[in-house]
């Protein structure tokens, strides 16, 4: 019960930072969305802040859910990168407008920063499992091993990253690509300086 609630306030701090941004989102109207009063989401957060921190942690699982299925040295690997990047476009679409509002707000991007630092958790965690993936693939030998793991990494993903920023920036896809075809495309090209 208490995690259904807890999952109910992150899901309604979500909608409403999406709609309003994050600086106009206050405890009174998330309280309001979820149908409890401000007491009860202080029972699950200790303070508003928590509650935007915990968001930028949530798309996480759903992105680390891909390298179960899309193992090293498991089918192909254009197929497994292409993979990866689509599920790093899906959560960079859930935190994207999210974090433009910490970086908007210098305070709560130093709060956010002091909480995440200790825990070893945030943005950096994608480029870290993404680059553990690609290592195991080298030391398999389906990529070359001349490049390091994380400049291959960062060479995936941001694109990705800036896609995804362009996307919602501008309101529209400004390469007139399906997110299945610029994943595709990306991969090709990247694998075509990669492969051994």
């Amino acid at each position: 019960m208490a995690g259904e609630t807890r999952q109910k306030i992150l899901d309604a701090a979500e909608k409403l930072i999406l709609i309003k941004g994050l600086g106009r989102v206050t405890t009174k109207e998330i309280a309001r969305e979820t149908g409890l009063s401000e007491g009860a989401l202080y029972r699950h957060f200790d303070h508003k802040e928590e509650i935007f921190f915990a968001l930028m942690a949530k798309h996480l699982p759903a992105f680390h859910e891909t390298f179960q299925t899309h193992q090293p040295g498991t089918g192909s690997l254009s197929g497994n990168l292409a993979a990866i990047a689509r599920a790093t476009i899906h959560y960079y679409e859930q935190i994207v407008p999210m974090a433009a509002s910490f970086l908007a707000d210098t305070e709560l991007l130093a709060q956010f920063r002091a909480t995440i630092r200790p825990l070893h958790v945030g943005p950096q965690n994608v480029f870290e499992l993404v680059a553990a993936y690609i290592e195991e693939e080298q030391q398999l030998g389906r990529i070359q091993q001349q490049v390091t793991a994380l400049n291959i990494a960062i060479l995936l993903l941001g694109p990705c990253f800036q896609w995804v920023f362009n996307r919602q920036f501008l309101g529209s896809d400004p390469f007139n690509k399906t997110e299945q075809q610029f994943a595709e495309e990306l991969v090709q090209g990247l694998t075509a300086s990669i492969l051994p």
